[in-house]
């Protein structure tokens, strides 16, 4: 502890008030969601104590076509018509992508999530939320998975359209924050409305969303068994309110209507949510979120990736959950520094430092001097042996 009395906590305090601290008034707004709540009580989470009520509160709704404030609206449709994706992105935050699933692709996809879920429940594993089960780090836990991170039409037949589409709203070298399947079962609780680049808040990025979600719909969804709730445009009010504004009244949600096969894109500033399922089925979707490259991500990938999983990643698919690294992101003692961050740059290829790590043999780069006996400074440091790897080809 340092004798210098400035350099104590006690005269920090003391020469501290919430009127002096920098950007106070920014940092500890609570906005948006506080102006929304405020001026929204419609908005507010159910109690989970306590049973749901219906009435006025965001989850007591239909979908657009019966819903009596939008049904005259011409919200997103389902289409395969890129301009209209576009058009409906833009507009209202979300689009849908018609049958960008094939039939097959779609029942592959359903069944490992459902045979998952029941897995994971025998075995104790299950992930289990106020609205219903959550299948966590789809990664591991099917090879469909990994294929519909990369696009891969194998997997997801709309593949390429939903790369270029990523890579207009997000730029070229995007990665994936996470993907995971939502359920939602009967006599569970609605999501609080949210958006999924919310940890940015009280900043709003005001030209194009830091984050951009692609939701897998596997079955039919609707006002019956829990079709995601968003609000339409929501986005927009954000983007005007800006960061650290004021969120005024909000029109009112709907829950999502799609057929099984349906891929909806939205954009990060989108209030959604889980909505109530009030069926006997479990109803799941799946959602991937993407971000900047430079973003934390939500899943720990190079932790969490299974050893078997990451030898047979394919490239795209290393870069995608992240092990990509590049000078602002992921560099492991230095490596990946000055790297492109681009797919297949070696220069920036962190896997073999995690499987040095499954093997045991990771040795990391400690104290050293000039004093440092031979021995240590002749280790099989993994730092030195991946750059000496590199310069020898």
């Amino acid at each position: 502890m340092s004798d210098i009395k400035e350099f104590s906590q006690e005269y920090f305090d003391e020469n501290t008030t919430k009127e002096n601290r920098l950007f106070n008034t920014f940092i500890d707004s609570k906005e948006p969601y506080k102006s929304i709540f405020q001026n929204n009580p419609w908005m507010i989470p159910p109690d989970i104590k306590r049973p749901l009520e219906w009435g006025d509160h965001y989850w007591d709704t239909t979908v657009a076509r019966k819903h009596d404030y939008w049904k005259n609206f011409e919200l997103p449709s389902p289409t395969k018509d890129i301009v209209q994706i576009r058009q409906d992105f833009k507009k209202w935050g979300y689009a849908l992508i018609e049958d960008a699933l094939s039939e097959i692709q779609c029942q592959n996809f359903l069944n490992r999530v459902l045979e998952q879920a029941a897995g994971e429940k025998l075995a104790g594993l299950d992930a289990q939320t106020p609205s219903g089960q959550y299948v966590h780090t789809l990664i591991n836990k099917g090879e469909v998975f990994g294929k519909c991170i990369e696009q891969n039409p194998e997997a997801v037949q709309a593949g390429v359209l939903i790369e270029n589409f990523l890579n207009e709203t997000l730029g070229k070298g995007w990665i994936c924050h996470s993907f995971l399947a939502n359920g939602a079962e009967k006599g569970k609780y609605p999501q609080g409305l949210h958006m999924d680049q919310g940890p940015l808040s009280p900043w709003m990025t005001e030209e194009s969303p830091a984050l951009v979600n692609t939701m897998y719909i596997p079955q039919d969804v609707n006002e019956e068994n829990g079709g995601t709730l968003v609000i339409p445009g929501s986005h927009k009010i954000m983007i005007d309110a800006g960061s650290n504004g004021e969120i005024g009244e909000l029109p009112p949600a709907i829950n999502l209507e799609a057929k099984a096969g349906t891929i909806m894109m939205f954009d990060g500033r989108l209030l959604h949510g889980t909505a109530v399922n009030k069926t006997d089925e479990v109803r799941f979707v799946a959602t991937m979120s993407n971000v900047k490259p430079w973003m934390r991500t939500q899943e720990n990938w190079v932790l969490s990736v299974d050893p078997e999983v990451l030898n047979r990643a394919s490239p795209k698919l290393l870069h995608r959950m992240g092990l990509q690294a590049l000078t602002y992101g992921s560099t492991v003692e230095g490596f990946g520094m000055g790297a492109s961050g681009k797919v297949g740059d070696e220069w920036g290829n962190i896997k073999q430092f995690r499987e040095a790590y499954d093997k045991g043999e990771y040795v990391r780069v400690g104290e050293l001097s000039s004093r440092s006996s031979k021995e240590d400074l002749e280790k099989k440091y993994t730092l030195k042996e991946a750059k000496t790897k590199l310069l020898k080809r």
